[in-house]
């Protein structure tokens, strides 16, 4: 949730390491133009970015699956096979499953050339070959979902804010001008959701050859392997989830526990860490004394320099506040520095506190996002929340009340017509499946406890080995590199509890580029 509060959007694609081992040499093959028996078809094109030396890639694209009762694909999804060349290679890739839902994958080329090539020769350890894709709906999947209007509400709101709800009515109305133009476009939005990304999956892996995989979801992507693995469990060798959001969890029935949450953890830590206490005092009450005088008096920080669309000074109130300090409880460490900026804006020095606030802005103006998917995907997945539920939690968070309209859940705009066909299922008995679980402590979006409910719960006896970092947030691998050296111990030998060096502080490591929106 990466927009502001009311908007519901936001997440994350984070990426990391895997690896496997054996004494057979199956050599990589040139990807061939395929169909399946469902009418999904992969046509290999000539990759649009340059390879690097030492790096063997081939890309394409998937047509998925014609939907019931139609004559062709609705989509067409960019795909890269990065193949590892050494004689120890592994006949079973590493499918890397992005965020969102609505979020790219990292395939347009400046991330490729920036980021994947050099991660994959780092990583010749893997022995695997490794396989990309955007879903349906983001990145540079075809059709685009894209709709200006959403980038153009966040000038309008971040610089002539009303109430909040003022501002929901605001994206309400946004959202449903977008869901109209994108019908009148004839697009296909009745065929966005979890379950077909899932059936996709299986036609990618089909069509290219390979019999089992090994999955490696973060947030979103987490949700997206567990229903591949429901549906085809004798396909799927191991699953690593990273920030997971498991099936039977209601982002938008959690939200206000959410927001609660993260503001309470701020809170927590401040009290219980002597520095941050003797410089900020009483944290809690010098936010409730910001947010007041933010309410009255907002502060006009220039932004021009920043070159965010139209918007040239942003009016921070309190609303503006609250949806900076969710998002930035998704940066590991950030709690302390978060503490000083709430006090530098209690002491009218926002120059101060620009880090946070910029980084809040930007990704109200990251246009990769495509709030179209994001909606369709979530509405669909989940069963609808009785507007007297929905009363009923906003009503026991009096401090909350204000900045939680009853109806934040838009999905009578982006699922009218569902039917509850596409709404994801949990698997009935213990998935059998071996599955490494990575939680941050401090993540505000997809909290450990849910990866701790999954763990106990949802896999048979030693199937599933759970990993919660303290002072890590969200999309663990991309902060704590231990976590990292855990995915490729598990890769190798998923049947082991792996084991890493851990004493390493996620400040030591390198964050990916392609952090992004999505729920998680």
């Amino acid at each position: 949730m990466k927009k502001l509060i009311w908007a519901l959007a936001g997440s994350l694609v984070v990426l990391s390491l895997l690896g496997i081992v054996s004494i057979h040499h199956f050599a990589p093959v040139s990807l061939v133009e395929s169909i399946s028996a469902n009418g999904a078809r992969f046509t290999p094109v000539d990759c649009w970015f340059t390879i690097g030396e030492g790096v063997r890639a081939q890309c394409g694209w998937l047509y998925t699956a014609p939907a019931a009762g139609k004559t062709h694909s609705a989509f067409k999804l960019p795909v890269i096979v990065m193949q590892y060349q050494g004689l120890d290679r592994q006949p079973d890739p590493v499918v890397y499953l992005a965020g969102g839902p609505g979020a790219p994958a990292g395939l347009e080329r400046k991330a490729v050339e920036g980021y994947w090539l050099g991660w994959f020769q780092q990583k010749a350890g893997l022995k695997r070959d490794l396989v990309l894709f955007d879903q349906r709906g983001g990145g540079i999947s075809r059709p685009d979902m894209e709709c200006d209007g959403y980038r153009e509400l966040s000038a309008s709101i971040l610089s002539q804010p009303g109430t909040p709800q003022e501002n929901a009515r605001r994206y309400r109305e946004v959202a449903r001008q977008c869901h109209g133009q994108l019908q009148q476009r004839g697009l296909p939005l009745d065929e966005l959701g979890t379950v077909y990304s899932a059936g996709d999956v299986n036609d990618l892996m089909q069509l290219l050859g390979y019999a089992q995989w090994n999955l490696w979801g973060v947030s979103y992507g987490t949700r997206l392997a567990f229903e591949v693995q429901r549906r085809y469990p004798d396909k799927v060798r191991s699953m690593s989830l990273d920030s997971v959001y498991p099936p039977g969890e209601h982002l938008f029935r959690a939200w206000p526990d959410l927001l609660q949450g993260s503001l309470q953890r701020l809170f927590d830590f401040c009290q219980a860490d002597n520095q941050c206490a003797m410089e900020n005092g009483d944290l809690g009450a010098r936010y409730q004394h910001l947010m007041a005088q933010l309410r009255e008096h907002p502060l006009e920080i220039p932004v021009a320099g920043l070159h965010l669309g139209n918007l040239q000074e942003l009016q921070l109130n309190d609303e503006t506040l609250l949806a900076i300090l969710f998002d930035s409880q998704y940066m590991s460490g950030s709690l302390r520095e978060m503490a000083g900026m709430i006090r530098l804006l209690d002491e009218g020095r926002p120059d101060r506190a620009m880090g946070f606030i910029q980084h809040y802005l930007r990704q109200q103006f990251d246009a990769s996002f495509r709030e179209a998917a994001y909606w369709s995907v979530e509405c669909r997945d989940n069963p609808p929340i009785a507007r007297a539920e929905r009363e009923a939690k906003i009503n026991a968070l009096p401090g909350l009340r204000d900045y939680l309209p009853y109806d934040y859940d838009l999905c009578d705009i982006w699922a009218a017509d569902a039917d509850g066909s596409l709404r994801l299922q949990d698997v009935a008995a213990p998935r059998q499946t071996p599955t490494l679980l990575l939680a941050g402590q401090d993540d505000p979006i997809t909290p450990a406890a849910w990866a701790t409910k999954v763990a106990k719960q949802g896999f048979a006896e030693h199937m599933a080995y759970l990993f919660r970092f303290e002072g890590i947030s969200h999309s663990v691998m991309d902060n704590k590199p231990c976590a990292a050296d855990l995915f490729v111990s598990f890769i190798n030998a998923p049947d082991q509890r792996p084991s890493a060096d851990c004493r390493r502080s996620f400040r030591d490591s390198e964050k990916g580029p392609l952090h992004s929106q999505g729920i998680s």
